[in-house]
């Protein structure tokens, strides 16, 4: 599944990056690397956030 989402990531990155850039092939491989780069960040973004919510749940559930 992560696999999934770096991939999809990366070819939507290098194509809007060949489509709106000057249609090289180092505009596609910058825009695949841009892609790649948010998609990580996504990940890492959720993967906090589950384990911030398992944290709350915990404290809360020791509070009452």
């Amino acid at each position: 599944m992560l696999l999934k989402i770096l991939l999809i990531a990366a070819i939507v990155g290098a194509s809007m990056a060949f489509f709106f850039g000057n249609r090289t092939k180092e505009d596609a491989a910058s825009g695949a690397a841009g892609g790649v780069l948010v998609a990580i960040s996504f990940i890492v973004q959720l993967f906090f956030f589950g384990i911030m919510s398992i944290a709350g749940i915990w404290l809360v559930s020791h509070i009452l």
